[in-house]
């Protein structure tokens, strides 16, 4: 068994400038924060990022790492707060958005994960998503003679997923809805696992039918309890709501958000250093 177990500074050292990561999880829902937060601490910029979003692309845009975000949503679920570094990105026009429904998105991951240039869809026609994407093609079905929606591939060459539980070689098991996670994993070129605890393939297989991804497409695993705070993880803890508020009245003004950053991200060396800070240590 090849041990694929790594530090969120080696994951970090994978990614280059000007990649393309798709991030698991759903708004505040399983997002690998340990991960963003090295990434935003990091030197890495020009980034294009691919998301059911949430707080993962507002960290990373407060920290002046996207290029280009591509998405069908963003929203924090129900928690506390406002995303008020992407709102200020977006008024400003800072980024390039490509923004489609959440069937043209996840049809956009299929075509990845199923090595296909494009994935024909109805959604989009008779509205204005293609207007505002005038790179999204239409053509005549060859068999129908319709007209349908050609859904690019939204091909990563990184996937960052948060999970419940991994054993050292790979495969990871998650609780609850498992969302497009598996998906998003068989289309990238690399693809790096948080997981809340790292565990014996035995102990995963107890529980066979929860095993969402399998070793074969994990480049590497990172133990991290609580490493989607100050999201939530099902079932092991929930959002953390006074440090969610804390977030976004720093999120709310750029000045105030260094201030944010200088505190939990490059004053935290490591997970262990931030759950002090957040007091969950």
């Amino acid at each position: 068994m090849v041990d694929k177990r790594m530090t969120p500074q080696e994951v970090v050292a994978q990614i280059r400038n000007g990649d393309t990561i798709v991030i698991g999880g759903w708004g505040i829902d399983r997002k690998p924060m340990v991960l963003l937060r090295e990434i935003a601490k990091s030197k890495l910029k020009d980034l294009t990022i691919m998301s059911f979003a949430g707080i993962d692309i507002d960290l990373l845009i407060g920290a002046g790492k996207v290029k280009k975000f591509i998405f069908p949503f963003i929203s924090l679920e129900g928690a506390p707060g406002v995303p008020g570094n992407y709102r200020r990105a977006r008024a400003n026009a800072a980024i390039e958005v490509m923004e489609i429904s959440e069937y043209m998105f996840v049809c956009g991951l299929r075509a990845a994960a199923e090595r296909l240039p494009f994935y024909p869809v109805r959604s989009g026609l008779g509205t204005d998503v293609l207007k505002v994407n005038p790179g999204i093609v239409t053509f005549k079905a060859p068999y129908t003679g319709e007209k349908l929606v050609a859904v690019p591939a939204l091909k990563a060459d990184v996937a960052l997923l948060h999970v419940s539980a991994a054993d050292p070689s790979g495969y990871a098991q998650i609780l609850g809805d498992p969302l497009f996670d598996a998906v998003m994993a068989r289309g990238a070129e690399k693809v790096f696992i948080c997981a809340e605890k790292i565990v014996p393939q035995s102990e995963l297989r107890r529980d066979y039918d929860r095993i969402a991804i399998y070793k074969m497409y994990t480049t590497g695993v990172v133990e991290a309890p609580y490493g989607a705070h100050p999201g939530f993880c099902y079932p092991h803890y929930e959002w953390d709501a006074r440090h969610l508020t804390e977030y976004s009245q720093a999120a709310a003004d750029a000045e105030a958000f260094k201030n944010y950053l200088a505190k939990y991200v490059f004053n935290a060396p490591d997970q262990a250093a931030y759950l002090k800070l957040v007091g969950k240590a």
